[in-house]
């Protein structure tokens, strides 16, 4: 799922292409700590966000912690130890700790570049392997749909 939906993902804050990879529970949108993340969650994320997935990658940390380049988040941060393995649908059915279980700040926020995301793309188009095709669905501030916030200079 994409949007404001349990378990739905959203891009913020983003710079090109990488932006902090958020996921909505409880009502509203939380970040997910980087801890034990690998490239694999970046092809689950983009395939679930309906990007391409060739060429997917993670940013890990913000400043202080490896200065990736990933903007801080606020609020809570909902998922820790996501631990993907490339096949999971989504990345809720990645192996993780529960909701709100973590050992995490904000600098730790997980960053997700998509090939064609970020820049005010939409997903869904060209596919690229590992389930990249197929569009998310509706766009913009609908229930369900995908909002790609802060992509322009936050």
């Amino acid at each position: 799922p994409v949007g404001e939906v349990e378990g739905g993902l959203k891009l913020s804050a983003c710079d090109g292409e990488c932006c902090r990879l958020d996921i909505f529970h409880d009502g509203a949108f939380g970040s997910i700590c980087d801890d034990s993340v690998t490239q694999d969650t970046a092809e689950v994320a983009c395939a679930q966000l309906g990007f391409a997935t060739a060429g997917a990658s993670v940013q890990v940390g913000g400043s202080g912690y490896g200065s990736s380049g990933t903007t801080p988040g606020t609020g809570a941060i909902w998922l820790d130890e996501l631990s993907c393995a490339g096949t999971e649908a989504t990345i809720f059915d990645c192996p993780h700790n529960d909701w709100g279980n973590h050992n995490c700040i904000h600098a730790e926020d997980l960053g997700l570049c998509c090939p064609g995301g970020g820049d005010g793309g939409t997903g869904g188009g060209s596919g690229g392997g590992g389930g990249g095709g197929g569009a998310p669905g509706p766009v913009g501030e609908v229930e369900g749909g995908l909002k790609l916030s802060a992509c322009d200079g936050e």
